[in-house]
This record gives structure tokens, C-alpha cells and sequence, in this order.
């Protein structure tokens, strides 16, 4: 294939992956929420009109756009397709591999379709030929930070232990050496970062979504960037439940468009008519809009408290979490009451999770001097040890919100542990379990637990100083029973943005 650039001009757009800190499980409901952190490891896409010349494109009608899709830090992945702006169908002319990926498919088709609806006219433009070096088209580079795969085996074979610095040494964006589908991804959400991405590149790329509203310092007060965003969730949620061939919670696609945020989901109803397969580009266009009051999920920002750092880890055993939502589903079926009972019971214990966060931030406001030297105190001693000083409690509003922050977290990981048995999925199974309170026996710890939906993929902790940090990581390299790896991600507040792509020249030079 050859190309050359004939619009110098890149739009890169970047989404967090997540953490479901509290709520796994109940976010599936309305009438429940979850606590969702947004990280600073980022999916990446990477937009440029090009002159494509590739195997196909000479058959091409004027009404045709040739796209040219790569993911470079995966074997054998590329794919090539057709979009035709006067019947809104997406072709693959080719792959590396002959295969699909069918998330990418169903973003480019949705999302090309509502620009073209948006924006009559300019994704026309590209639909032709430009004199004899080929045919006008889109060149979209994805990358993502290395926290989403597992680095277990490059590190590996580069003779290097599984530890932070280790994970420091690797190129950004590092080649994963094996293929999309066989990947050993560590559960941060990348497909809802991919799509949240792809479709920010895409809307701003043709002037349907304005640059400016997406960038960092940007505020979701001010209505043109709050609406932007809106527009942006909404087609990347229709377009990841169509990929999935489902309506899920959604608190994924959330954390990847709003970052961190207590979130409560949309009822389904509202993507029933674009979901349908005689759907047209209208019927998405108006599920999908900003306004559509069908949208009513709710997020609140949320900040984790200062000097709370959240520590990552990625465990090498492996759950099926389709399985296990499926086997709590059915036993919330056939045990109604039960299930509401527990519901009700891990919901409030949910909620005092994210109280003690709100509580600890406003402390913070409230006393810095306390609350330092109340950080301080605790990250010398355990957690389990925190509420035994009584008298020194009662002095210091922070060490006792700190000392009710372990509780609670010891009362959220006994419910999993009870929904787990009763309906005989391992949510927090014995050996995360024994992995956890490990964790938390170490000074400083103020939580542990295992986020989203359990099982043996990871564990988050949270900490109160550096040094907590490098003792829970040493926990970590030592555990023989399951093979327990960092991930150098932490909490970030921010959501989908538009970058520089100057800054990324890993990515440049794939364009």
C-alpha cells in the first residue's frame, strides 16, 4: 500500500480506562449506583485524510470513502474498509488476518453515518479520487497505554522482574508481541476506552464535535463542551452496545467519556428503536441526541480524597465474567427476596464508601493540618489497628473517617463474599481473599478489594503514602500462590480530551 498525506492535520483523541471501585453487580439497576475511577492509562486514536492506494480502492464508486485501520502494538492487525456516504454501509475490503473486529466496524459505521447527518457535505468531500495517486480517505491509527495488556511476557523475555520499574523501562506504548484476540487484557475497559475515542476522533475530525470543547482544561460547566461530551457518550454507548449485541450497565463507556464519577445507568429503553436492525441513520441520530431526555443516567464527579493513592494490580488466573454476571442474575431470579435484601444491604455500604470519600476531601478543606498529621499516623500503623486508639480517634475528624473507611471496606468485601456463596460465583474466591488481607495487614492501607465484578483478574488497594505503596507492591512480587503483577496506572478525574499530537510520536509515525 501506498500513501501520502494530503491534510497535514491529525485529530487525536484519548479515554481513560476505569475501575469499578464499589458497585459491581447493582450498577446493572437503576436504582442502584457505583463508584467508577477513571485512570491516566489512555486508548488513543489517531485521525488523518490521506491519499490512500491500496488493493480495492480502483473499484470504489465516487460516493465511496476508503478507511485504512491500524492497531500497531498488535501482530496481523489492520483492516481496510469502504464507506459509502449515499448508502451509509460500511464494507471491509481486507484485513491482515482475514478476520473482523467488530467493534471497530460497528464505531465506523455508526459514527461516519451521524457525521454525515451532522455535518451534510464534508464526509461527502473525501468520497473521491485526487488525480491518479489514489483515493481520498481516512487513516486512523489505535494505541493504548501499556496497562491495558498484560506485560508478563515481555518482561519475560527481556529477563526483567514483574515490578514497577520494570514496567517503567518498556517503550510507551510497547508492541505486545501476539495477536488483538489473544491478548491477556487487565480488565481497565478497552474496548469502551477504544470506542469512546473513535468516536470523539471521528465527531471532531469533521467538525461535528468543536476541538476546544474536548480539551484538558476545559470545563463540562460551560454548555458547549457539557453538550460535545453528551453527544459523545450517547453514540459511543449505542455503538458499544451494538458491538456487544446487548444494552449493558454502561458504566464503562461512562468512565471512559466523564472519567471519575459515581454513576448511576440509562434505562435501555432509550437505544431499543437505533438498536433495531431496520434502524436508519435518523433513528439513531435521534436516540443519540444530547437532549433526549431517554438519557438519564446520572454522574457526579468524584475525587479521591488527597494524598490517597490508588494502586493497581493485574492477577494471572483468569475469570469469565459473562459467566459470573450470568450465575448472579439467575440467582437473583430465583431468590427475589434474598437478592433484594442483599442488594439493599450492599448498596448502603456502597454509599458510605463514597460519603467517607466526600467526607475526607472536605476535611481536607476543612483542616489540612489534621488531616495531614492524621495521614500521617495511620500510614504507620495498620488499618486494623487504626480504631483501637479511642481517645486520640475523637481528636482528629480524619483519622476517624480513616478508621471508618477500613470498616466499611471490610463490611463491602464480606457482602461480595456472601453474594459469591449463595450464588456460587468466586467473586472474592479464598485465594483473593488471603491475597487482600495480606494487603491490608500492611501499614498503610486504608482499602483492598476487588473491583467491578470479583473474580481472579485483579485487585485495587488504596494507599496513604509512598512507602505503603512500595511495601503493598513487595506483598505482590513475594505472593506464590497466584502470579500478582503492578500496573502503573493511577486515579485520574478527567475523561475523553483531544492531545497534541506532537506529544505521541509513537503514534506519528504509524500515520
Amino acid at each position: 500500500m501506498t500513501q501520502s498525506p494530503l491534510d497535514s492535520t491529525v485529530t487525536l483523541a484519548s479515554a481513560p480506562g476505569k475501575v469499578l471501585v464499589v458497585g459491581g453487580y447493582l450498577v446493572l439497576e437503576r436504582d442502584y449506583s457505583g463508584l467508577v475511577v477513571g485512570t491516566d492509562a489512555c486508548l488513543y486514536t489517531a485521525v488523518q485524510t490521506q491519499i490512500l492506494d491500496f488493493p480495492g480502492v480502483s473499484t470504489l464508486e465516487e460516493s465511496d470513502v476508503p478507511i485504512f485501520v491500524v492497531s500497531p502494538q498488535f501482530m496481523s492487525a489492520w483492516w481496510r474498509y469502504s464507506y459509502s456516504t449515499k448508502y451509509n454501509s460500511l464494507t471491509q475490503i481486507d484485513s491482515a488476518d482475514g478476520g473482523t473486529n467488530s467493534f471497530v466496524q460497528v464505531v465506523l459505521k455508526a459514527t461516519l453515518g451521524l457525521a454525515n447527518a451532522y455535518a451534510p457535505g464534508k464526509v461527502q468531500a473525501l468520497a473521491s479520487r485526487d488525480g491518479c495517486d489514489g483515493w481520498r480517505g481516512l487513516k486512523i491509527v489505535l494505541s493504548a497505554d501499556n496497562d491495558f495488556y498484560s506485560q508478563r511476557e515481555t518482561l519475560a523475555k527481556l529477563g526483567v522482574g514483574l515490578c514497577s520499574e520494570s514496567l517503567r523501562s518498556l517503550p510507551r506504548m510497547c508492541e505486545t508481541g501476539t495477536t488483538l484476540a489473544n491478548v491477556h487484557k487487565t480488565g481497565l475497559g478497552s474496548s469502551a476506552a477504544m470506542v469512546s475515542s473513535l468516536v470523539a476522533a471521528i465527531l471532531v475530525h469533521f467538525d461535528v464535535v468543536s476541538h476546544s470543547d474536548l480539551q484538558p482544561e476545559q470545563s463540562d460547566d460551560k454548555p458547549g463542551s457539557a453538550r460535545s461530551r453528551k453527544l459523545i457518550h450517547n453514540i459511543a454507548q449505542y455503538a458499544h452496545c451494538l458491538a456487544q449485541g446487548k444494552v449493558g450497565s454502561g458504566f464503562d463507556v461512562s468512565a471512559a467519556v466523564y472519567g471519575s464519577h459515581v454513576y448511576r445507568r440509562f434505562s435501555p429503553a432509550v437505544l431499543e428503536t437505533a438498536m433495531a436492525e431496520c434502524s436508519s441513520v435518523d433513528d439513531v441520530k435521534q436516540a443519540t441526541l444530547p437532549d433526549n431526555p431517554g438519557w438519564n443516567s446520572n454522574v457526579t464527579p468524584v475525587v479521591i480524597p488527597p494524598r490517597l493513592v490508588l494502586r493497581l494490580a493485574d492477577v494471572d488466573a483468569g475469570s469469565n465474567t459473562p459467566s459470573m454476571v450470568k450465575k448472579v442474575l439467575q440467582w437473583q431470579e430465583s431468590h427475589p427476596d434474598a437478592a433484594k435484601d442483599l442488594w439493599s444491604k450492599l448498596d448502603a455500604a456502597n454509599n458510605r464508601i463514597r460519603l467517607l470519600w466526600n467526607e475526607l476531601n472536605e476535611a481536607f478543606i476543612a483542616d489540612s493540618a489534621d488531616y495531614n498529621a492524621a495521614l500521617d499516623w495511620c500510614a504507620d500503623r495498620k488499618s486494623s489497628e487504626w480504631s483501637g486508639a479511642s481517645a486520640e480517634l475523637a481528636q482528629s475528624p480524619t483519622r476517624k473517617l480513616l478508621a471508618e473507611l477500613f470498616d466499611a471496606t471490610m463490611h463491602v468485601r464480606a457482602l461480595q463474599r456472601q453474594l459469591g456463596e449463595n450464588a456460587d460465583v468466586p467473586i472474592e474466591p479464598p485465594k483473593q481473599t488471603r491475597l487482600l488481607d495480606a494487603c491490608m495487614d500492611v501499614p498503610g492501607v486504608c482499602m483492598a478489594a476487588v473491583p467491578g465484578a470479583g473474580g481472579y483478574d485483579a485487585i485495587f488497594c488504596v494507599t496513604l503514602s509512598p512507602a505503603a505503596s512500595h511495601a503493598v507492591e513487595r506483598v505482590w512480587s513475594s505472593w506464590e500462590e497466584m502470579s500478582v503483577g503492578p500496573l502503573l496506572a493511577n486515579q485520574a478525574s478527567s475523561g475523553v480530551r483531544t492531545l497534541d499530537i506532537a506529544g505521541y510520536p509513537e503514534i506519528l509515525s504509524h500515520l
